[in-house]
């Protein structure tokens, strides 16, 4: 039976550790813009939250590019 290779479960981890950044990367930037969106809204007194979707879709599409653009490296 062989030992398992130190270097391959480093790299794991690394990977891991790397994809997982990214979702929570995604999550701030999305929830971030989804607030600002909120924030006009409720500065503006809307009786429809327009503006908070608006940029809620604007916070996912930044946030696919980013990941896109890691995951690629």
């Amino acid at each position: 039976m062989e030992k398992p290779n130190l270097e391959d479960s480093k790299k794991k981890v690394n990977a891991a550790a790397k994809y997982s950044a990214i979702g929570f990367q995604m999550i701030a930037t999305i929830g971030l813009f989804t607030f600002i969106g909120y924030k006009i809204d409720e500065h503006r007194h809307s009786k429809t939250n327009i503006i908070t979707a608006v940029f809620a879709l604007v916070g996912v599409g930044i946030a696919l590019y980013q990941a896109i653009r890691q995951a690629t490296k």
